[in-house]
C-alpha cells in the first residue's frame, strides 16, 4: 500500500514532466476556454495545470472534458467546462493537486451568468405562470417583473445552473453562459509546495495512485478513440 508521501512524489514527478513541457509553449495566444470553477487566470492556469485529468475524473456530471489538439497545443489536455452541466459540487476543486484551481469555498465561485430565452419561456410567452427558476435561485439573482416575468440580475448570478436544471421547457428557456467568470491570481502562500486549502476534506474516498493511474490510461485511450467503451470501463 502506498503512503501519502509516495503518492505525492509520484504525482510531483509527473507534474514536473508535463508542466515543464507545456510551460515551454507560448500560452499568450492560446484560445481561452471555459475552465473549472475557481480556476486561476488563464495564463497562470496553463502554467500550473499538470494535465493529470484528476478534476475530469472527479466530476460526477461529466461537465469537464480534456481539450483536444484542435483547441491549441498549449490547451491540449487541459480541462474544459460545460457550464450547463456543472452543479457546483466542488469535487474538481478538491481533486486538483496543483494550484491551477484555487481551493476556495463554493460561496466565492462564479462561472458565468444565466440567460433567459423569452421566446421559449412559459412566463414570457404567457402560457403559464411559471416561477420555477425564481424559486430555486439561492443567490436571489432572478426577479419577477410585474410579478410574472423572470429577469436575471447579472451582478448576483454565479452561474450555478440551478435554474437550468429546474426549467421545465424543451428546449430549455434558460442557459448558463460562460461570461465574466471569476478567475484567481496565482497563490502567494503555499504549504509544503501545495496551495492553501480552504475547502475542507474530500466528500468521497479517493483512489490510490496506482488505481488512479490505471484508470487514467484507459480513459485517455477512450478519449482518443483507442479501444472501445467496454475496455475503458473495465
Amino acid at each position: 500500500m502506498e503512503t501519502p508521501r509516495r503518492k505525492f512524489i509520484h504525482f510531483l514527478v509527473s507534474a514536473v514532466v508535463s508542466g515543464t513541457f507545456f510551460g515551454l509553449l507560448k500560452s499568450g495566444n492560446a484560445k481561452t476556454l471555459p475552465r473549472p470553477p475557481a480556476s486561476l487566470i488563464e495564463g497562470e492556469f496553463l502554467k500550473n495545470c499538470a494535465r493529470c485529468y484528476r478534476c475530469i475524473d472527479a466530476c460526477p456530471t461529466n461537465a469537464l472534458r480534456p481539450a483536444s489538439i484542435l483547441e491549441g497545443l498549449a490547451n491540449f489536455g487541459t480541462p474544459v467546462l460545460d457550464p450547463s452541466r456543472c452543479i457546483f459540487c466542488m469535487e474538481c476543486v478538491r481533486a486538483c493537486p496543483t494550484s491551477a484551481i484555487a481551493k476556495v469555498p463554493k460561496e466565492e465561485v462564479d462561472i458565468g451568468v444565466a440567460v433567459i430565452d423569452k421566446d421559449v419561456c412559459l412566463a414570457w410567452q404567457k402560457k403559464k405562470r411559471c416561477k420555477d427558476c425564481y424559486r430555486v435561485c439561492e443567490a436571489k439573482a432572478i426577479k419577477l417583473e410585474k410579478r410574472r416575468y423572470p429577469v436575471v440580475i447579472a451582478d448576483r448570478c454565479n452561474g450555478c445552473g440551478a435554474c437550468v436544471r429546474r426549467c421545465p421547457t424543451k428546449p430549455l428557456s434558460v442557459q448558463v453562459v460562460y461570461e465574466d467568470a471569476k478567475r484567481y491570481p496565482a497563490p502567494q502562500r503555499r504549504v509544503a509546495m501545495r496551495p492553501e486549502n480552504r475547502l475542507g476534506p474530500y466528500e468521497f474516498e479517493q483512489d490510490d495512485f496506482t488505481t488512479w493511474f490505471g484508470k487514467r490510461l484507459k480513459k485517455i485511450a477512450q478519449n482518443h478513440g483507442v479501444g472501445g467503451k467496454e475496455d475503458a470501463d473495465q
